[in-house]
């Protein structure tokens, strides 16, 4: 009798095990479900943290391309509201970082999904295979942090994009980076650096930029709040 309760106990350790397994360790080692969508998306392994939450890669391939990227787990919600509130041939006009996470995992358009040449010159991007020209990334961050709502509107026309993605990040521990790519001084705009938005951060002439106005709430002709969340504001480009 003992040795068939020795038996039993053998195989439900064993039974437990490839239950973890199967179910437990992929879950610890790749990250959220994407969706998988046109693109068949995939996200891998956890690489860091932003804003105290995952980080993890995410590849998919475009036109016979296969794009590497990342998938921000504060983006998860707006993911979602995108998938399900958008049509298919919706574009954004974001910054490059959240790029492959819109297109590879809602199958929606980005204006840039990569780092420049000249992004990665100034080490403010690790080196990829993938670029998008210098003027893109320019133009998209001209749309951030000009003091001209008619620009910023300009900008995402050029490109087609009819909706415009901001994160509280961008308001904080990016734009320093984005401005000095820019070619403009980070201390004309922000009195400090924060990780997230905050608006007395903030110098008067930074108040006066359309990513300040849009994360602050205020209204921006042409720009129209769809979507908001924490860390997240969507607007539609009209």
């Amino acid at each position: 009798m003992r040795r068939i309760q020795i038996v039993g106990l053998a195989l439900a350790v064993v039974l437990i095990g490839v239950t973890v397994a199967v179910f437990v360790i992929p879950s610890v080692l790749n990250g959220p479900a994407c969706g998988g969508g046109v693109y068949d998306a995939r996200v891998g392994s956890l690489i860091t943290t932003d804003l105290g939450q995952p980080v993890y890669n995410v590849t998919f391939t475009r036109n016979g391309i296969q794009e590497n990227g990342y998938y921000y787990g504060f983006m998860s919600s707006s993911i979602a509201w995108i998938k399900t509130n958008t049509p298919s041939s919706a574009a954004f006009m974001n910054w490059w970082d959240y790029g492959d996470q819109i297109v590879g995992c809602t199958g929606r358009g980005s204006v840039i999904s990569n780092p420049s040449t000249r992004l990665i010159a100034l080490k403010f991007s690790a080196n990829q295979t993938e670029r998008d020209s210098d003027q893109s990334l320019t133009d998209v961050g001209t749309a951030l942090f000009t003091t001209n709502a008619t620009l910023a509107h300009s900008v995402a026309a050029n490109y087609g994009a009819n909706y415009f993605l901001i994160t509280v990040a961008d308001g904080g521990e990016r734009a320093p980076y984005v401005l000095t790519y820019l070619g403009l001084k980070p201390s004309d705009y922000m009195v400090s650096n924060s990780t997230s938005f905050s608006a007395g951060s903030w110098t008067p002439l930074g108040q006066q930029t359309i990513v300040y106005k849009l994360l602050d709430g205020q209204t921006v002709p042409g720009f129209t709040q769809v979507y908001t969340d924490s860390y997240v504001k969507i607007f539609s480009v009209s």
